[in-house]
């Protein structure tokens, strides 16, 4: 493995909003593999208490959430398969959606067969304020020369190497560049980074192909085209199995 070498931590202050959206798969799942709403309500309530517990209980769920699951079978952007999962969101709406509309994207693709329809799902978008005196821009200059591993579509390697030692220096929250296009996004890697309750919750709704992703909600009507998350050959662009 090759070693990284990266600039020296320099932490700043952070005060502002983050956008997160979420879909709401529970209620969507449960009722199509169960025949009425009692059977609905108790499989909802075996399907929460199989659940991790809450790191802090007086946390909203919409903030918990992230935290209580182990990561994702590559890890995340800044986190390893072996580290505490991060809370991430996007410094503006259309980063946030076009976030949600990729992972859409990978949620088609991963399916053996896709279905012969677009697939429509509700989420819920919201807002919640973050602060920290820790916090690392991963947009600064001392980061120039590593923008394209850190962005990467196909690779965490650097990202999470890089994730692990701001960890390791005390980092809160991270800012960076999306890797799906356009805008930032930030990575908190505890809660304690949160300032506020989630507010603004809006309701959106999704549909999803194979060539396109639609979002529409109270901030208008979203369009993203799968070529702006693929490659040359006009696949969707991860990060290897």
């Amino acid at each position: 493995m090759t070693a990284h070498r990266f600039p020296v931590t320099v932490f700043s202050a952070f005060a502002g909003e983050v956008i997160r959206i979420v879909e709401s798969q529970e209620q969507v799942a449960t009722t199509r593999i169960v025949g009425n709403l009692v059977e609905q309500d108790l499989l909802e309530h075996m399907l929460e208490d199989s659940k991790p517990g809450s790191i802090d209980s007086g946390l909203h769920y919409l903030l918990s959430t992230p935290f209580r699951y182990p990561p994702l079978r590559h890890g995340s952007r800044f986190g390893s398969t072996l580290e505490p999962s991060l809370f991430y969101g996007s410094l503006e709406l259309r980063t946030c959606l076009q976030e949600c509309a990729y992972y859409r994207f990978i949620f088609w693709y991963d399916m053996a067969t896709p279905p012969p329809n677009p697939i429509t799902t509700q989420h819920t978008v919201f807002r919640v304020a973050l602060e920290s005196e820790r916090c690392v821009d991963l947009q600064a200059g001392a980061y120039f020369k590593i923008q394209p591993q850190l962005q990467s579509p196909v690779s965490y390697a650097t990202s999470q190497a890089l994730g692990s030692h701001l960890r390791q220096a005390g980092a809160q929250l991270l800012v960076f560049a999306s890797a799906r296009g356009p805008g930032s996004n930030a990575a908190a890697y505890t809660p304690g980074v949160f300032a506020s309750a989630p507010g603004g919750q809006e309701l959106w709704h999704s549909g999803l192909s194979s060539e396109l992703v639609l979002l529409r909600g109270a901030g208008g009507l979203f369009r993203f085209p799968l070529s702006q998350f693929a490659g040359d050959d006009g696949h969707l662009l991860r990060v290897a199995a």
